[in-house]
C-alpha cells in the first residue's frame, strides 16, 4: 500500500437553579463510624431504608422498591454512592448525573434519558417522586454511569459495584507510541503524495516552551472532496464475547479558529473529530464502489459531518480560545457498550472526517481507555 512511505500513527440542562456537589471522604475518614472505603460497594435493600456504600451506612428518605421487574432506587443515594456529581434543575425537574466523563440526563415522572453519547434509549420505567425522593432504575442508570449490578434475589438486595471491575488504560505517548498506529482513507489510490502531504508520527506538542510533552500528530490535504485521517490501537487480553462498556477521553490539539472560511467549509468546524469501539481491526482497504478505486475504511463511520454505526462525532477542529494563535488542547469523550470478539479484543479509534479541502493538522494526547464488563 502507498500509505506506508508516509506512515511514520454525543437533555444538556440551559439554566441550573441548583447545583449539589456530593460529599466525599478522604481514606481513612469515618461515616457514621464505619472506615471509608472508596472501593466498597454501594448496596440496596428492597423495602429497607437503610443503604451502605463507601462511606458507611445511611438513612433514606423512603426504601427501595421493585415495580415491573425493575429495581428503583433514590438518585441522591445512587449519585452519592458512585462518587458522581448531582445537578437538579428545578425548573424543568432534571437532574443530571456525571461521573468519570459520562454524563446522564434524568426528568422527574418521565422514562426519557438523554446524555453526551446516549441517543434513541428510553428507561425501562419512569423515574418517581415517592415521599419527595426522585427514584430512577437503579441498573439502568448505575451502567450508564460505568458501573456494574449485581441481583441478589434471595436476599432481595441489588449491590452496584464502581472501580473494581473495570479496566483503566492510559496513554501519554512521552515515551513511545504505546502500541498505536496511524492511517488514511477516503482518497483515491493512486493519489499523488506530492500534493496531499499525508503525515504520521509521535512528535512533541507544538505548546510554548514544551520539551518533553509528546503526542500523535496526523496531518494532511484534502484534494479528493473527503479525507480521513486516524489513529487506532488494539487492546486484547479481555474475556473473549462479552459485552463491555467502553469510554474513551482524550485531548486534540487544533490551531483552527472558529468562523472562517474555507474550499468545501471551514478548517474548523467542516472537520469532524469521531471516535469508535469495534471488535474487528480498523482498516483502509480499496473500494470501487464509486467507480475509481479509493481507500475507504472497512467499518461506518459516517462521512464528513454524519455519524456512522461505528463511529460517533465529538467535536470539530475549532480551538477553544480564538483570541490566542497556535495550537490549543480541547477536551473530547465519547462511550459505548459493544462485545469483544472471539479472541477478547476490541479497537479503539479516533479520526478527523475532513470536508474542507485544505491541510488539516492535529495532535492527539492523555488518551483514557475504560473497560467495564457487563452482566
Amino acid at each position: 500500500m502507498a500509505f506506508k512511505q508516509l506512515w511514520n500513527r454525543n437533555i444538556a440542562i440551559a439554566s441550573v437553579t441548583a447545583a449539589v456537589l456530593l460529599s466525599s471522604v478522604a481514606a481513612g475518614g469515618t461515616v457514621n463510624g464505619a472506615s471509608a472505603n472508596a472501593s466498597a460497594p454501594l448496596q440496596f435493600q428492597i423495602g429497607s431504608n437503610k443503604s451502605v456504600d463507601y462511606r458507611g451506612e445511611h438513612t433514606l428518605g423512603a426504601a427501595p422498591y421493585v415495580v415491573n421487574g425493575i429495581t428503583m432506587v433514590p438518585v441522591r443515594a445512587l449519585a452519592d454512592g458512585l462518587q458522581a456529581t448531582l445537578v437538579w434543575d428545578a425548573k424543568t425537574k432534571g437532574i443530571q448525573l456525571s461521573r468519570d466523563g459520562l454524563t446522564v440526563h434524568l426528568t422527574q415522572n418521565s422514562d426519557a434519558v438523554t446524555g453526551t453519547y446516549i441517543k434513541n434509549v428510553k428507561l425501562p420505567a419512569k423515574t418517581a417522586v415517592v415521599k419527595g425522593s426522585t427514584f430512577v432504575p437503579a441498573k439502568f442508570v448505575a451502567q450508564l454511569l460505568g458501573a456494574q449490578t449485581i441481583w441478589d434475589a434471595k436476599q432481595k438486595k441489588i449491590v452496584i459495584q464502581t472501580s473494581d471491575a473495570a479496566l483503566t488504560l492510559n496513554y501519554s505517548f512521552d515515551q513511545s507510541e504505546e502500541g498505536w498506529s496511524g492511517a488514511f482513507a477516503d482518497l483515491p489510490v493512486d493519489y499523488d503524495p506530492s500534493i496531499y502531504n499525508l503525515f504520521y508520527a509521535r512528535e512533541l506538542l507544538p505548546t510554548a516552551n514544551n520539551k518533553t510533552n509528546y503526542g500523535l500528530k496526523l496531518s494532511g490535504m484534502n484534494r479528493s472532496d473527503d479525507l480521513f485521517m486516524y489513529v487506532t490501537k488494539k487492546i486484547d487480553g479481555l474475556e473473549p464475547n462479552t459485552e463491555y462498556q467502553a469510554s474513551l477521553s482524550f485531548k486534540l490539539y487544533t490551531d483552527q479558529s472558529g468562523g472562517m472560511m474555507g474550499v468545501g467549509g471551514a478548517p474548523g468546524e467542516a472537520v469532524s473529530i469521531k471516535a469508535g469501539f469495534v471488535n474487528k481491526e480498523p482498516k483502509a482497504i480499496e473500494s470501487t464502489d464509486e467507480g475509481h478505486v479509493h481507500y475507504r475504511m472497512n467499518l461506518d463511520k459516517g462521512n464528513q459531518s454524519t455519524e456512522g454505526k461505528d463511529m460517533k462525532i465529538v467535536g470539530n477542529m475549532v480551538q477553544p480560545d480564538d483570541t490566542l494563535t497556535g495550537f490549543q488542547p480541547v477536551a473530547m469523550q465519547h462511550a459505548a457498550t459493544l462485545k469483544t470478539n472471539e479472541k477478547g479484543e476490541l479497537y479503539v479509534i479516533v479520526g478527523s472526517d475532513s470536508g474542507y479541502e485544505g491541510l488539516t493538522t492535529l495532535y492527539l494526547d492523555d488518551i483514557k481507555v475504560k473497560l467495564l464488563p457487563q452482566g
